[in-house]
């Protein structure tokens, strides 16, 4: 697969997830804990670790990265409106604050940290169609055969 196609694959990749975690984390934080808590954070993580493989362009470990540590750096430097944005619904409020000012910060720096190593920018390297051999020159004719031994009398 070429670079430029690898990469916008892991771009749609990266913004498809990147909901996907912030709603893992959300429901994660809106149950407060038990057992099926525990399985959405550990899908969550799942699919955080699945964008930090190596195996698919950087992009989709870039995207999400830079929107939680984007979040976790508004929530920390207590920007207005990014703490408790009106679009929240009242019942997610509670979760939403702790997301950007916990969760956010930790899978950000994670994505970020797996996006910034320059071997997973590169394209796997292709190998080459074997090349037809060239014609070689005639060699030179063989020296002529050295002369018999002859015998000793001694």
């Amino acid at each position: 697969m070429r670079n430029g196609v690898r990469h916008l694959l892991g771009a749609g990749t990266g913004l498809l997830a990147t909901p996907l975690i912030a709603a893992g984390f959300l429901y994660y934080a809106s149950l407060g804990g038990g057992w099926v808590a525990v399985g959405v954070l550990a899908a969550t993580m799942i699919v955080a670790g699945l964008l930090a493989g190596s195996r698919i362009s950087p992009i989709a470990s870039l995207v999400p990265g830079l929107v939680l540590a984007g979040l976790a750096a508004a929530a920390l430097a207590r920007v207005p409106g990014v703490v408790a944005p009106a679009l929240i619904p009242a019942g997610y409020a509670r979760a939403y604050a702790e997301l950007a000012e916990t969760w956010a910060l930790v899978a950000g720096c994670v994505l970020l940290a797996a996006s910034v190593f320059p071997s997973r920018w590169r394209g796997a390297v292709r190998a080459e169609p074997p090349q037809p051999p060239e014609e070689e020159a005639p060699a030179d004719p063989p020296p002529p055969p050295l002369p018999r031994r002859i015998p000793s009398r001694y």
